[in-house]
């Protein structure tokens, strides 16, 4: 009898543990799947012009706020997508109507935002519970989007709009080819990980790193900007730091609440690829302006 128990215990653990596998790689492959079209779009849009990357922006802003609140299952949704919505707008109205303000202007916004995350709060009456979460939560979302309008100032910087785009385009495909391969190399050798319970390995973060180098190398060496291997150096540093940011993000998601509705556990690859993209978005426009010549 007791044989027969451990059998039926064992057959049991490792039917979880097969659930398990299959559920985290159906989470990279999403993941995947919304980095190659986040930053295939946000590159094409970069080319055309600065409207076209200002509504490319606004997309993903929008798209991100939503796949976050539903995605991490976080208390106070609906005031999180109207603050969401609202300091997103703000950020691509400053970066548009100053664009030679630099990020400075984006300051302004960030600070408003914070009295305004203490007002939800107060607003939520009786479902007012897990304050701390959904504050900080909350925080990550507001950052998240308005970090994505530096890559709108970022073509602003540079006289010549062109080259603006094939920066900002530069940019982009970098950390997305980053992002791609971390993820790829996870799927196949998560190895060595930085915790047992989270499947991300060091060798994602070399294979990034190795691999925006190359993208920087291919889109960037041409111009007198980035000669000497400054557009190695930038390729290198936006790809090792975004894949630092997907194993955060990974982490996060993992002491994240598990979403009951479908739509929740649909959008949460989304949120932890963009997450990356976002936070990363003003250092790759300061990294930009510091190592050009």
């Amino acid at each position: 009898m007791t044989d027969v128990h451990a059998s039926t215990t064992t057959t049991t653990t490792s039917g979880s543990d097969g659930a398990a596998v299959r559920e985290v790689d159906a989470s990279l492959i999403g993941s995947l799947i919304a980095v190659l079209v986040v930053a295939g779009g946000l590159g094409v849009a970069a080319r055309v012009g600065a409207l076209a990357l200002l509504v490319a922006v606004a997309v993903v802003q929008a798209l991100f706020a939503v796949s976050w609140v539903f995605g991490t299952a976080m208390p106070g949704r609906k005031g999180a997508i109207v603050i969401a919505a609202l300091a997103a707008g703000g950020a691509d109205v400053v970066v548009s109507v100053w664009p030679h303000g630099r990020l400075g202007t984006l300051l302004a916004v960030l600070g408003l935002a914070v009295p305004v995350m203490f007002f939800h709060q107060l607003t939520r009456g009786a479902a007012r519970t897990r304050l701390v979460e959904s504050l900080s939560y909350m925080a990550v979302l507001v950052v998240s989007v308005v970090a994505l309008a530096a890559l709108v100032q970022l073509r602003h910087e540079f006289v010549d709009q062109r080259l603006g785009g094939i920066i900002v385009s530069a940019v982009v495909s970098c950390v997305g080819a980053a992002l791609v391969v971390g993820y790829l190399i996870d799927l196949v050798v998560p190895v060595p990980r930085f915790d047992p319970e989270v499947h991300r390995g060091m060798l994602a973060l070399v294979g990034a790193a190795v691999v925006g180098a190359a993208v920087g190398y291919l889109t960037l060496h041409e111009h007198a900007e980035f000669e000497d291997g400054r557009s190695v150096f930038l390729g290198a540093a936006l790809g090792a730091v975004a894949a630092f940011l997907a194993v955060a993000a990974a982490f996060v998601l993992h002491g994240a609440a598990i979403p009951q509705a479908r739509v929740g556990m649909v959008l949460r690859p989304v949120c932890a690829a963009l997450l990356p993209l976002g936070v990363l978005a003003p250092g790759a426009f300061l990294l930009c302006l510091a190592i050009r010549s």
